[in-house]
């Protein structure tokens, strides 16, 4: 009789797929901290374990991050400070972890399709958002909290579940989708970041009604979309779908570009027929005034503030002088949080290292591997108006860990069934060595190859079923 074990894939089930499961509970945003303990310890298990030379500049980024973190001394500071830091930490662990996943068509398809399950579980939260507007309640997790954490406003962002943020801006009270976020720009952040994931769900070979599913649900998530009034949601989205269809162009495609244009042209027709399109036509004309002052006025301190502090910022946010509540300087952006918080250098380190990813993986085989590619442009286009953390950051890990799953080698063609190649540092838990670009490896069945056979001998896993 065979003995049941667990998949290779189950913290990522644990993280993504059960995230409504964590939310409802109010241990949503802790999840990311309590799982990197069994995936560092899976990834020191395997004996030896290959990450993207890009990698090195996450590396420096933790490390930059933690040095400027000495400077602290207040003790509520300290603990945003390491939740921070631990998020930046786990985010490199979920990449290395997700990268050294046996190499196996099978196993990518499920990476991306959990990923996908996760696009839906918030396209639901849209809708509840949308019907529940402004509700909340108490989780159990709230009952267990000491009664001086309770009340701390960072702890009530971090456990209290919202549904929707409900604001008159327009004129009339319009339910902002936040749901299972704490705000609505993190709904939007990530929604953005996962309709590319969608994009590669509907380009996998195979899998009709899967594939059928996902298309329903993309047009289904347009109007959370446009309730949510984010227009820096729509223009990095919108800037990711147009460097998708020019790089699927390129390729020759003209199939899979064709496919894109019409899922864009009847979103923008669906948009026009309905009321949608005044709620869209108002948010894009308002001013929303109050909004962009202070976003301004933050981004002003915080370019003087740095300016004071260059290479190590402040460890954290900081409000004004005798303010004690509103946004924090260093707050409205991951850009600004990071180039106020830790200085230059750990902005460089930030930008660098998915600058260098967006290159390394240009050449990802297939539509699939397009799409994931192209997420970096997507998130980067909202890095100084949104932040990433808790969740957009380890989405956008895991789908670059992906991406890198699916590179081709230098002068092949992209769409062909060749072997792949992946720039590679090869670490053992004691020993690090730089590997070249040049390694090779089967084509993935996402992009219509077969599974590859096991790179490592030594896993805390047993190998997938196939």
């Amino acid at each position: 009789m065979k003995k049941p074990h667990l998949q290779v894939t189950w913290p990522l089930t644990f993280l993504f797929t059960a995230f409504p499961i964590w939310w409802l509970l109010g241990v949503a945003s802790f999840t990311w901290v309590i799982m990197a303990v069994p995936l560092i310890i899976a990834i020191l298990w395997r004996g030896w374990t290959r990450v993207p030379v890009a990698f090195v500049l996450w590396l420096a980024f933790v490390s930059w991050v933690f040095l400027s973190g000495l400077q602290i001394t207040t003790g509520t500071t300290i603990i945003t400070f390491v939740y921070r830091l631990v998020l930046y930490a786990m985010a490199g662990v979920l990449f290395l972890y997700v990268y050294n996943l046996p190499r196996s068509g099978q196993l990518d398809g499920k990476v991306l399709r959990i990923l996908t399950i996760f696009w839906m579980v918030v396209v639901a939260g849209g809708y509840a958002g949308i019907l529940l507007g402004s509700h909340t309640f108490i989780p159990p997790f709230d009952h267990l909290l000491p009664h001086g954490l309770r009340n701390k406003p960072f702890v009530q962002e971090l456990v209290l579940p919202v549904f929707a943020q409900v604001q008159n801006f327009l004129g009339y009270p319009v339910p902002r989708p936040a749901a299972p976020f704490a705000y609505t720009n993190d709904w939007g952040g990530n929604i953005a970041v996962l309709t590319l994931v969608a994009f590669a769900a509907l380009s996998t070979p195979g899998h009709a009604r899967w594939r059928r599913f996902v298309l329903v649900m993309l047009f289904l998530s347009i109007v959370p979309m446009v309730f949510s009034l984010d227009r820096g949601m729509f223009l990095s989205l919108v800037v990711g779908l147009v460097y998708l269809m020019v790089r699927v162009a390129m390729r020759g495609r003209l199939t899979v570009l064709v496919m894109v244009l019409t899922v864009a042209g009847l979103a923008v027709i669906v948009i026009t027929l309905t009321p949608l399109g005044h709620l869209l036509a108002t948010s894009v004309s308002s001013t929303h005034g109050n909004s962009n002052r202070t976003r301004l006025s933050l981004y002003t301190q915080a370019s003087a503030g740095v300016a004071a502090s260059p290479f190590f910022g402040y460890g954290a946010p900081k409000l004004l002088p005798g303010q004690t509540a509103g946004a924090a300087i260093g707050t409205q952006g991951q850009f600004w949080m990071v180039l106020y918080s830790h200085g230059y250098p750990a902005a460089i380190f930030f930008l660098g290292f998915f600058l260098a990813v967006l290159w390394q993986t240009r050449r990802a085989r297939g539509t699939v591997g397009l799409c994931l590619h192209a997420i970096p442009i997507v998130a980067l286009v909202q890095v100084a108006v949104y932040g990433w953390l808790p969740v957009e950051l380890q989405v956008i890990m895991v789908a670059a860990a992906l991406t890198y799953r699916l590179c081709s080698r230098p002068g092949e063609s992209p769409e062909g069934s060749g072997t792949a190649r992946r720039p590679l540092v090869s670490v053992r838990p004691a020993d690090i060595q730089l590997v070249g670009e040049g390694q090779p490896r089967a084509p993935s069945v996402l992009t219509g190859g077969h599974d590859e056979q096991q790179l490592f001998p030594r896993t805390m896993w047993p190998k997938e079923s196939r």
